[in-house]
């Protein structure tokens, strides 16, 4: 903040002071109790009350609705079925995704929370808050993709089990999004930059 001609104290907008750094806080804590009531207290609350255990199934058609002039379909169809009466390794194995993307969560609230605490403190330049930054983009930018492989491999196992009908060889359906591996990509020239700041503090200092 600066004062005006008026004597009036003008804030930076571009500065992070005090109530971001508050706000930011907020926001972080809402998104780690948000990633522990959904990711670990839904399969929780569906184990206790025997709730139906959703899964993916996919399977071949060979006619079904009508589809728009000019459409064709594949072959292939992925259905939610409501499975009864579900085991404790399904739903451990069904929740296993869940519970992977709020761990990534949390982690990722917990690196920036320690690299907002150290730019409070006037010491963003450290090699920390490097290894932070760059965990923070392997995580933001591949994390899906473990994700995936443990929806993929629960899926399989129930639907191997025999308690729905056999699909033929287990098969994994993997999404490409770039999104996630483009912001992945920035959070970590963000990083670099801190490895050059990190560098040329060094050099500064060993001149004095």
């Amino acid at each position: 903040m600066d004062a005006n001609a008026s004597g009036r104290t003008k804030r930076d907008w571009l500065a992070f002071d005090g109530l971001d750094y508050l706000i930011t806080k907020i926001v972080l804590g809402i998104a780690v109790v948000g990633s522990v009531l959904f990711g670990l207290g839904g399969p929780i609350r569906d184990a206790v009350t025997n709730a139906p255990l959703p899964v993916s199934y996919s399977t071949k058609v060979t006619s079904g609705s009508p589809l728009p002039r000019g459409a064709t379909h594949d072959g292939n169809a992925t259905v939610e079925l409501m499975l009864r009466d579900a085991t404790l390794g399904e739903r451990l194995t069904q929740a296993l995704p869940e519970l992977l993307i709020a761990a990534m969560t949390i982690a990722v609230a917990w690196l920036l929370y320690q690299l907002l605490r150290d730019t409070q403190s006037k010491e963003p330049f450290t090699r920390r808050n490097v290894w932070r930054i760059t965990t923070t983009a392997l995580i933001v930018g591949i994390g899906m993709w473990p994700v995936q492989f443990a929806q993929g491999v629960a899926d399989n196992m129930i639907q191997t089990s025999g308690r729905i009908p056999d699909q033929g060889d287990p098969s994994f359906v993997f999404i490409f999004t770039p999104l996630p591996l483009a912001a992945g990509i920035v959070i970590a020239l963000i990083g670099e930059a801190f490895r050059r700041g990190v560098e040329l503090r060094d050099d500064v200092e060993g001149l004095v």
